[in-house]
């Protein structure tokens, strides 16, 4: 009785930090989107002034994108901290399809955010559906257990 106790704690403990960690990179992936696609739309005023050496223009034009590029490789790190504790707490079977999840957040958000420049297309929606029929089917129930 007390170590079924104790494996539902640790599968719970699992279980958050792997949706931690999906977060995480999720963060990462629409960081790092706005960032770059920032940067490679400056890219021509960012040129002309590295022609001169001018540093505080460049700095001032480029910071916010750079800070969202640097963002999400630190939560890309992060990310990879909480999924190595993870499957420490959990069986890489129930672990994994949640990495899936990930792909799910970033489309719907990406989608939602206008500045990102992404547009809704029912194909993509399909999938969605697909990846969360797959993950339904993919997590064993408790009865499975």
């Amino acid at each position: 009785m007390v170590t079924t106790a104790i494996n539902k704690v640790t599968q719970s403990k699992g279980i958050a930090l792997a949706l931690t960690s999906v977060a995480l990179i999720s963060t990462a992936q629409l960081a790092m989107k706005w960032g770059m696609a920032n940067l490679r739309q400056l890219w021509p005023q960012i040129e002309a002034l590295l022609s001169p050496l001018q540093f505080m223009p460049l700095f001032d034009l480029a910071i916010a994108s750079a800070l969202a590029v640097g963002a999400g490789l630190i939560c890309y790190a992060l990310s990879m901290v909480c999924w190595i504790m993870a499957l420490k707490h959990l069986p890489l079977s129930k672990a994994y399809p949640l990495l899936s999840l990930s792909y799910v957040i970033v489309y719907l958000a990406a989608v939602s955010f206008p500045w990102l420049g992404e547009t809704v297309s029912a194909t993509k929606l399909a999938g969605i559906g697909c990846i969360l029929v797959g993950l339904y089917l993919a997590i064993p129930s408790k009865s499975a257990d």
